[in-house]
């Protein structure tokens, strides 16, 4: 799973991603700045990793990867690409970024 910055606002850009074993921190990505990491499925299925962001007064969550056909495909059947943008949140499926969640005001 990769997370790309190209949020062009001032101000950084939080991401707490994690699974219900894992919790991988939160990260402040300033635009043009990544945040990765690799991992096996889990044995009996259902491997599962989701995502906070919040910006200024905007946040957004997500599931970024789920161990289900669908989202093999979603993923092109390799890594799943997410990148941030002053709209919302978006997956890269090809050569194509797809809009997946629009940022919503306030905090959680």
């Amino acid at each position: 799973v990769y997370w790309h910055s190209q949020y062009t606002k001032p101000n950084k850009l939080l991401v707490h991603c994690k699974s219900k074993y894992n919790d991988l921190g939160i990260h402040n990505l300033t635009v043009g700045t990544e945040f990765s990491w690799k991992f096996k499925l889990n044995f009996f299925g259902g491997t599962l990793f989701w995502c906070y962001m919040a910006h200024d007064n905007f946040h957004a969550t997500l599931d970024v990867f789920r161990e289900i056909e669908g989202f093999f495909d979603e993923c092109d059947y390799g890594d799943c690409i997410w990148i941030a943008k002053d709209d919302g949140i978006y997956l890269r499926k090809g050569n194509v970024d797809q809009l997946r969640e629009e940022w919503k005001e306030g905090g959680l």
